[in-house]
């Protein structure tokens, strides 16, 4: 029989309290504890060597001036039969040449002289030892003054205790040292608590910013009052927040009017296909192989400019620097305009007069970038100007200053004044080139300032002296010198 199945108990892992990476407070905390208890520590110990330097100072200029008032009393023969003391520690002899003892403290009476050097009279040194045969305890620091006496030379010996001494300095040290984990303590607390409240709002900043997904990049997080550290990051993490919701909202925009635009054209080819195929009659497929033809340019062209878009906005457009002649560029998309014009009949403008492209203000200029965006850039803007103008088209092209100044105006209707940035949006097209077969994807302009900014350059549109509107491009001219007076490249 098999045995029956034992049921295991969960393995409870124990928790600890230290974190394998502590929390910044904690950090903080730990570091300023740390700091300050080596900082006292030091200076406790600076203090106390300090304090005893101090009091041996004091003790050997008190003993100086006694030594000096027993000379003084020793020299007029009127020295007292006991010599004073200060404290209980203290010793005092005067010793005469021959080693007799004129005078000596009550607490070394009867004992033989101190075995120490006379000192000529009129001199004083300190004499440093660890004991004296005729005292308790030591060590001792003596100042032996040199004195004369109506009986000869002698000297005074002021012998001072500095075991006294060093037991205040060891007394200081000890209550320092039980008073510095006390301090730590109490300076951890309060460093605690005041980084506990000062970084209450970057948890809260943290908490809020965790909460936010890429579906709600509305949201915003609370920004303090103060402008400190902490509330400039609340703004600029607001700011980032807002420089997100705006590229995903221009994201989303780009992708709905991409799938809109490229739709158009799909159901076009879809639907002359099957009306070929359904039709029972003869199927002209010149003609609906024409219209495919034009449907799939569309389509290809659409394609090519979204991936040119998509560069821009990867930052790789116009890596590519070489010296590029501007004017000639110019004078390649002006032809190809007038061929086109040419080609479709188009001679006649919608006055009923000819349709004139201008291009006498072209000079000669030298820029640096690609070649083949900066074709494009121009062909874009002559296009576009050829699209809307009514009579006359006209393109100029100078240097002023270290920029080459590009100017395309047309004699149409004009752009209004507010909607002058908007026009370098993607997908925008004004009221008066909605048809797409007039006005396009909406994506000519967009691509010019994606280009302009790859150059380092500036686009802006204005009012034409043609009546219509002006598109102005300014570009840094190449390296090469230019004779301002004839503008011919050297």
């Amino acid at each position: 029989m098999a045995e029956p199945l034992r049921r295991t108990k969960p393995v409870r892992r124990s928790v600890s309290w230290w974190r394998p990476h502590p929390s910044l407070r904690t950090r903080m905390v730990l570091i300023a504890a740390a700091a300050t208890a080596v900082v006292l520590v030091v200076g406790g110990l600076a203090l106390a060597f300090t304090l005893r330097a101090v009091m041996i100072d004091e003790a050997m200029d008190a003993s100086r001036l006694r030594a000096r008032d027993l000379g003084a009393l020793a020299a007029g023969n009127a020295l007292p039969r006991v010599a004073p003391i200060g404290h209980d520690g203290d010793l005092v002899q005067v010793v005469g040449a021959g080693g007799q003892i004129l005078v000596s403290s009550a607490n070394i009476a009867g004992r033989p002289a101190l075995d120490l050097p006379r000192r000529p009279p009129g001199s004083t040194g300190v004499i440093s030892v660890d004991n004296l045969p005729a005292a308790e305890s030591g060590p001792y620091r003596i100042v032996a003054h040199g004195i004369e006496t109506p009986s000869g030379p002698a000297t005074v010996y002021v012998a001072v205790s500095i075991e006294e001494i060093e037991e205040v300095v060891v007394l200081v040290g000890q209550v320092g040292l039980a008073a510095i984990p006390v301090f730590v303590l109490l300076l951890s607390v309060a460093m605690w608590t005041v980084l506990g409240r000062t970084l209450a709002p970057v948890e809260t900043i943290r908490r809020e910013a965790d909460e936010i997904t890429g579906r709600r990049l509305d949201r915003r997080v609370s920004e303090p009052p103060q402008y400190d550290e902490i509330g400039r990051l609340a703004r600029t993490v607001n700011a980032m927040l807002a420089r997100l919701q705006d590229s995903a909202e221009r994201q989303r925009r780009f992708i709905a009017d991409t799938a809109h635009e490229l739709r158009s054209p799909i159901a076009s080819l879809r639907t002359q296909l099957e009306t070929a195929r359904a039709s029972h009659l003869p199927v002209e497929w010149e003609d609906v192989s024409a219209d495919l033809l034009d449907e799939t340019v569309r389509m290809q062209q659409l394609v090519e400019q979204l991936l040119l878009l998509a560069r821009a906005d990867a930052g790789t457009l116009g890596r590519t620097r070489t010296a590029v002649d501007l004017d000639d560029v110019v004078d390649t998309v002006v032809a190809g305009a007038r061929g086109r014009i040419a080609a479709v009949g188009a001679e006649r403008s919608p006055a009923g007069g000819p349709m004139r492209v201008d291009d006498h203000a072209v000079e000669p200029v030298q820029v640096t970038g690609d070649g083949l965006l900066l074709e494009q850039l121009v062909r874009n803007l002559v296009d576009n100007a050829v699209a809307h103008a009514t009579r006359e088209v006209r393109v100029g092209l100078a240097v002023e200053g270290d920029q080459a100044v590009l100017t395309v105006d047309d004699d149409g209707s004009g752009v209004p004044a507010g909607r002058r940035q908007e026009i370098f949006e993607r997908f925008t097209r004004l009221d008066g080139a909605r048809d797409r077969d007039h006005g396009g994807a909406g994506l000519g302009l967009a691509i010019v300032a994606d280009i302009v900014k790859a150059h380092a350059g500036a686009v802006e549109a204005v009012y034409s002296p043609l009546g219509g509107a002006r598109f102005q491009v300014r570009l840094p001219v190449a390296g090469a010198h230019y004779d301002r007076g004839s503008l011919s490249k050297s």
